[in-house]
């Protein structure tokens, strides 16, 4: 039977001139739908030998996809050679604020796994700042603490036994990093075999998911809005505006995204943190149609 390949034979190294026709804060890969692979990158300049292929697997294990017809996969119709590394990547462009405010940036998808168990084994890794810095976001232990898997976390290595659902929530990475809107990320998929011949079929997904978005937000982002100090505060963090406006509210958010603070109808110049422990923080100053967002640390 023929393969379905589409051809997608670009490098990896991906320039910014991408700009916002790949700034899409919500869409799901199927890999049939061809506006959300502009997306996609197959490493096959770099990697002649890059296993990576879109279509209709024919394999052993691998026969269908999670939503037919196509999938992403290490070769649609062969078992995985020896001593292997592929990969394929999906660029965006922050554009929803999920990273900034932090809200709700989220990566999920179908996998299904084929393999000899540990030794043959694939990854997900994420770039916030266009290939120069990697985040294994599976084994990473540095950044773990600022990732919120949907649990089981996934095991891409020896077998699944059919399509596995997984979730991670990304968003508390965007003030590590500094991400900005408009900042492009990676996620890096790949493949890794030893030398021993298995004949297994490896590793495939489908319906991969993309969300970077902060709900309920219409207004305009100005950071010239505010500006607040003392920064570290100890006790109270003043906030001066040029503004005069009778509808300001204001919010403080966490490293986890939960609001500690909310008021929508702040008429002072300063706000009591005393109660707050130390750390990073964020304040999000709305004026009408305008908004603000500033880090502030606090340091007892």
């Amino acid at each position: 039977m023929r393969k379905l390949i589409l051809s997608i034979v670009l490098t990896l190294i991906v320039a910014t001139s991408f700009g916002q026709w790949l700034g899409d804060d919500f869409y799901t890969m199927n890999f049939e739908d061809t506006s959300a692979l502009q997306h996609l990158r197959i490493d096959s300049l770099t990697n002649q030998n890059n296993l990576w292929q879109v279509g209709s697997p024919q394999k052993t294990i691998f026969t269908s996809a999670n939503s037919a017809p196509n999938v992403i996969v290490t070769d649609t119709i062969n078992s995985y050679p020896t001593n292997d590394t592929s990969s394929f990547i999906i660029i965006n462009v922050a554009t929803g604020d999920g990273f900034v405010w932090p809200h709700t940036v989220i990566l999920a998808g179908e996998y299904y796994v084929n393999s000899d168990t540990l030794t043959d084994f694939g990854t997900i890794e994420f770039s916030p700042d266009n290939g120069t810095t990697w985040v294994d976001l599976i084994n990473d232990t540095a950044y773990s603490s600022y990732l919120s898997w949907q649990l089981p976390i996934p095991t891409l290595t020896g077998n699944s036994n059919g399509w596995q659902y997984f979730w991670v929530h990304l968003a508390q990475l965007g003030p590590v990093f500094n991400i900005q809107n408009g900042d492009t990320v990676l996620y890096r998929f790949t493949f890794f075999s030893d030398s021993v011949q298995t004949n297994k079929d490896g590793l495939m997904f489908d319906d991969l998911h993309f969300e970077d978005y902060v709900e309920d937000i219409e207004e305009i982002q100005n950071d010239n809005l505010i500006s607040i100090y003392p920064n570290p505060v100890k006790d109270r963090l003043s906030i001066q505006t040029n503004q005069i406006s009778s509808s300001v509210s204001i919010q403080i958010i966490n490293y986890q995204g939960q609001i500690l603070y909310n008021n929508d109808y702040f008429h002072e110049k300063f706000i009591d943190i005393q109660h707050l422990i130390n750390g990073l923080y964020f304040l999000r100053y709305s004026d009408n149609n305008s908004f603000s967002i500033k880090k502030f640390i606090v340091n007892h």
